[in-house]
C-alpha cells in the first residue's frame, strides 16, 4: 500500500506539526476519504518513478518528505494519503521503505481505477519525476500495534500478494521482527510481475526466509513454489502455532484463505494482523 489500503483502514495517527512553508492546512472538521483524522497536506515533488515489474502496471515511487513527517513514521505498515494538488480526495498508500530510512518515503503503487472512496492511482502512476504531489502525515497503527504485541511470539509468518509486499518490506527492514523465526510467502501471477526480487538476499540476512510463490507458472521457466501462498504455507506446516503471529496484506480472497489456514493450524485469531 505500494498498496492501496481498504476504505475501512482505521487507527491511531501520529500527527506531526509540519513547517508552514511546506504545508497547506485542511479545513477544520473536514474528513477526506471518510475516515480518520484530517490529513495535514504537504505539497512535495516526486523524486523518482520507475517500473517495478515487466508490465509497467506497478511503479516504484520515491518522495522526499519534511523532517516532521519522517519522524512521525514509526511502525512498518503505516500509510499516507496521496493526492494531486488541487483535488479533494486522497488515496491511502502504504509506505514501502522502513521507518529508519530517513526522509525518503518509497512507495510501490499499482495502477488502480477510481472508485466511490478513492480517486484511483492512474494520476500518480502516470506522473514523472518532478511532478507535484500532496502527501499527508503517516497514518494507521501498522502491523505491530503495541509495544507488547510480540510478547510470547517466537514465529512470524508473513503473507503478501502483488503490491501487498510494500508494508511487509517496511516491517522486515525496520528490524521489528529481529530475533524471531520469520517466513515470508510472497505471491504473484508470474515471475516477471514479482517486485523487489533483488532485495530477497537482504531480507534473508535480516532473518526472514523468503518463499516466492507463482500462481500461473505455465509457460515460464519457474521451478519454485506454485499455487496460492496459504496452500504453500499449509503444506510446509506450522511448528509452534500457539507462539505464531501472522502478518498479511493482499486481496480479499487471499486474506480469507490465510485466516482459514490460521484457524486450521491452531494459530490464535488475535495474532492474525493486518496493517490497519
Amino acid at each position: 500500500m505500494v498498496v492501496v489500503i481498504p476504505a475501512l483502514a482505521l487507527g491511531l495517527v501520529l500527527s506531526p506539526v509540519p513547517s508552514s512553508r511546506h504545508v497547506r492546512q485542511p479545513r477544520i472538521g473536514r474528513i477526506v476519504c471518510g475516515w480518520g483524522p484530517d490529513p495535514i497536506w504537504s505539497e512535495l515533488k516526486i523524486a523518482s518513478i520507475e517500473n517495478a515489474d515487466a508490465s509497467g502496471g506497478l511503479k516504484l515511487i520515491s518522495v522526499e518528505v519534511p523532517a516532521e513527517t519522517a519522524e512521525s513514521f514509526t511502525v512498518g505498515g503505516q500509510y499516507v494519503q496521496l493526492k494531486a494538488p488541487g483535488t479533494d480526495k486522497g488515496a491511502p498508500i502504504a509506505i514501502a521503505s522502513a521507518p529508519s530510512a530517513g526522509s525518503t518515503f518509497e512507495f510501490l503503487v499499482k495502477e488502480q481505477p477510481p472508485s466511490d472512496w478513492s480517486p484511483g492511482t492512474g494520476w500518480l502512476t502516470g506522473a514523472s519525476a518532478g511532478a507535484s504531489v500532496d502527501v499527508s502525515q503517516p497514518m494507521g497503527p501498522g502491523f505491530i500495534k503495541s509495544a507488547d504485541a510480540l510478547d510470547g511470539v517466537t514465529d512470524v509468518i508473513c503473507f503478501a500478494v502483488g503490491s501487498g509486499i510494500s508494508p511487509l518490506r517496511s516491517t522486515i527492514e525496520s528490524g521489528a521482527l529481529k530475533g524471531l523465526d520469520v517466513t515470508l510467502y510472497y505471491g504473484c501471477r508470474t515471475p516477471d510481475l514479482m517486485s523487489y526480487q533483488e532485495k530477497f538476499p537482504d531480507w534473508e540476512k535480516l532473518g526472514t526466509k523468503v518463499v516466492p510463490v507463482i500462481s500461473k507458472a505455465e509457460g515460464t521457466d519457474w521451478s519454485g513454489e506454485t499455487g496460492y501462498v496459504q496452500d504453500v504455507a499449509q503444506a510446509a506446516g506450522v511448528a509452534n502455532p500457539k507462539a505464531t503471529a501472522i502478518l498479511l496484506c493482499g486481496m480479499k480472497g487471499m486474506s480469507e484463505g490465510v485466516k482459514e489456514f490460521a484457524a486450521d493450524a491452531g494459530i490464535p485469531e488475535d495474532r492474525v494482523w493486518a496493517n490497519f
